[in-house]
């Protein structure tokens, strides 16, 4: 009769670790300490702050050389007509 009361027990126990312990894991990790602590530093880390500078020297890279091959389907294009 003991070990019948003790089953439903340990069950109830044991349903209540299951669902604790992923709740717990939750709580912890949606704290905004740990939000600051970890992704915002991994963030950083992996993806840093571009410069103006950077971003302006890509740009004009892009410009120059669109406008090369620009120059050079033209250069194509008028070898072409002459041609005909």
């Amino acid at each position: 009769m003991v070990f019948k009361k003790m089953g439903w027990i340990l069950e109830v126990a044991k349903m209540f670790m299951y669902i604790s312990f992923p709740v717990g894991i939750f709580h912890y990790v949606n704290q905004p300490a740990y939000f600051e602590k970890w992704v915002i530093k991994a963030k950083e880390e992996y993806y840093p702050s571009e410069s103006r500078q950077a971003n302006k020297e890509l740009e004009d890279f892009i410009y120059e050389f669109n406008a090369k091959y620009e120059r050079k389907q033209l250069d194509a294009l008028e070898k072409q007509s002459k041609k005909n």
